[in-house]
């Protein structure tokens, strides 16, 4: 199979990159126990983090952190793949070169993500000067994400839209 056909391919799946995200959020919600890991991301001072981690304890913390990691392995190509396949389902040569550029920030959103956990562990281990790196990251990547997920679903809705407005014969 041609590298072309490969990407062809991983982008009609994209769907299942996405549902595989899906799961491992869920496991990378259910290992942080309820900790709002989201606030640390963006706590962006020392007091704040403080705050934020009060009473918890930090294993958990760091183990929502790890597996974090396996969710960015699954979000950011379902967010670039997604992001391929929906710009197919555009008219217009802009929203269809949007649409690459938006892929290409579902990578970076993962990048980021990358990072700011990064920034988070060092917060852990005792590397305050870390934790405005993490909000520094965290507000680009949600951008950058929510982005992406709105246009993937207009690429779904038009998707849907074209099925249902199909002239009988194009299928004949």
């Amino acid at each position: 199979m041609t590298h072309s056909k490969m990407l062809h391919r991983l982008v009609d799946l994209w769907w299942l990159w996405a549902i595989a995200a899906l799961v491992a959020g869920a496991v990378t919600t259910a290992a942080a126990q309820g900790f709002p890991i989201v606030e640390l991301e963006l706590a962006g001072t020392t007091d704040r983090v403080n705050e934020v981690m009060r009473g918890v304890d930090p294993g958990v913390v760091r183990s929502a952190i790890l597996w974090d990691f396996l969710f960015i392995f699954f979000y950011a190509p379902a967010l670039f793949f997604g992001s391929l396949w929906a710009r197919r389902q555009f008219r217009g040569d802009a929203a269809r070169k949007i649409g690459t550029v938006i892929a290409g920030g579902g990578l970076v959103a993962g990048a980021l993500d990358m990072i700011e956990n990064v920034a988070m562990l060092g917060y852990l281990s005792g590397w305050s000067a870390w934790i405005p790196l993490s909000a520094l990251m965290a507000i680009p990547k949600f951008a950058l994400a929510f982005v992406a997920i709105i246009y993937i679903l207009v690429g779904v809705i038009l998707a849907i839209g074209r099925k249902f407005t199909r002239n009988p014969r194009e299928d004949e």
